[in-house]
């Protein structure tokens, strides 16, 4: 059995990316489930866009979760200027067949870190609002987390607001607790993850004629709306994919340990993460951070890692 992983997210194009790469490569990576934040969208949204990535995937039997409806101490933000009304803007997926599992996300990420028999690695693809309850509601989470890999935050320029990451944004409370909680963290700022758009070059590895990899496709050559240019004029950034795309293929990515602290307080930058890159402050060390992609290797890699979802589907659903 491989690395034994939770996503938890808030789909999001990049987010259904990231979700369908870590279902191709099991049974190296064991998803034992998915649990969902409002973050892109309200949390209803996210839930239903979580089941249908699933089903998409022929993968109905992947536990969804459905988590928190606000950050902890403010209002919820969404980014339907960037996603769409559904989250899921260019990607043309049915109505999911079943609904969620019972029982709420956070009690999921404690009963399963809780009872597993090895440690599990936590993929934090939106707002930590979820973890950050987890880890209150039982400390002792903190021992049994292999490896919390964060997409969130920014070193230089934020992306919702001039000095804020949107993940961090929404619950910058949630990522404080996160980031204070002494555990392993590998982070993907936004200096690192903008380096992996999504150019036409880095698609030809996907098959357009092939369902699955038709509706990445899709997804990915989308019409861009405001705000999503500041990826570069020749497509958009992939975030999420890049958190999964680490644990399969480590030799990508290269970053420093640093000390990484969250703005709480209300003004023109809260959800700031200071990412103290050169170690000016002293303080110790609290996440890894990323800073240099192979771009041209991991799209080349994802595409080959996701035909094997279409090689996976029956005829009967193909048609999806």
């Amino acid at each position: 059995m491989g690395r034994r992983i939770i996503i938890d997210t808030d789909p999001g194009q990049d987010d259904a990316l990231a979700i369908l790469l870590a279902l191709a490569a099991e049974p190296g990576v064991e998803v034992a489930g998915i649990t969902t934040v409002a973050g892109n969208v309200g949390v209803a949204q996210t839930t239903i866009n979580a089941l249908r990535v699933c089903q998409l995937a022929g993968r109905d039997d992947v536990a969804v979760h459905a988590g928190c409806a606000a950050p902890l101490m403010r209002p919820l933000h969404t980014a339907e200027f960037i996603c769409g009304a559904d989250g899921l803007a260019g990607m043309a997926l049915p109505a999911p067949r079943r609904a969620a599992n019972p029982g709420h996300a956070v009690s999921f990420l404690v009963d399963t870190i809780m009872t597993s028999a090895e440690t599990v690695t936590l993929c934090a693809l939106g707002p930590l609002t979820n973890i950050a309850m987890a880890l209150r509601m039982e400390p002792a989470i903190a021992d049994r987390i292999d490896r919390l890999v964060i997409m969130g935050g920014a070193r230089d320029l934020g992306n919702i607001t001039a000095a804020a990451e949107f993940n961090t944004f929404v619950d910058p409370h949630a990522a404080a607790i996160v980031f204070d909680a002494g555990l392993p963290i590998t982070l993907f700022p936004l200096s690192a993850t903008y380096q992996a758009v999504a150019t036409p070059d880095r698609l030809t590895g996907f098959d357009a004629k092939a369902p699955i990899q038709a509706q990445i496709l899709s997804m990915l050559r989308r019409e861009r709306p405001g705000g999503a240019s500041l990826g570069g004029a020749d497509g958009h950034p992939m975030h999420d994919p890049c958190v999964i795309a680490w644990l399969l293929w480590p030799d990508l990515f290269e970053g420093r340990d640093c000390r990484v602290d969250v703005e709480v307080t209300e003004g023109p930058t809260v959800g700031r993460t200071t990412i103290d890159w050169w170690g000016r402050s002293g303080a110790p060390a609290n996440a890894h951070v990323v800073d240099r992609i192979d771009a041209d290797a991991m799209f080349a890699r994802m595409a080959e890692a996701v035909r094997a979802l279409d090689l996976a589907q029956p005829p009967t659903k193909k048609a999806l």
